[in-house]
């Protein structure tokens, strides 16, 4: 009488664990990108609450000349500061510097900035990230701003 096998043998068992540390290898890098990204939303979000009080003051001005940041620029969470700089009638940047505390260190203390493309019937265009004022990775920033 032949008998049944039961269970694994040695050698399929090691293949299973170098398969599953593979895996590992390969989703831990990434995992660790998505946690930079996820807690770069908290800056994101500062960002558009800057980006409407511009838009809003766009509104009422009709230009982008105004010298004093119309929105908050203290630190709150994970914003250090939040600047604004005026480039002409139709430009201008918010520059967000993320705070050390609370973030991951790849990404504490640099700057992300979200710049006025254009002006065009009372409604302001934005671009976020790639410019020179932007020193976080490309990597990390979400999808709106790559």
């Amino acid at each position: 009488m032949k008998q049944v096998q039961k269970g694994f043998t040695l050698i399929e068992l090691m293949i299973v664990i170098a398969i599953v540390g593979i895996l590992a290898a390969v989703a831990l890098p990434a995992y660790q990108d998505y946690t930079v990204r996820a807690k770069l939303s908290e800056v994101i979000a500062r960002g558009a609450e800057a980006k409407t009080s511009v838009a809003e003051m766009y509104a009422a001005k009709g230009v982008l000349t105004i010298t004093t940041a119309p929105f908050n620029t203290g630190p709150s969470g994970k914003v250090r500061s939040a600047t604004w700089t005026a480039g002409g009638p139709g430009t201008g940047r918010i520059v967000l510097t993320v705070a050390g505390t609370g973030t991951d260190p790849a990404v504490a203390g640099l700057n992300l900035a979200m710049t006025v493309l254009r002006t065009q019937n009372g409604v302001v265009s934005w671009s976020c990230g790639g410019t020179a004022n932007t020193t976080i990775p490309p990597k990390y920033l979400p999808g709106s701003c790559q």
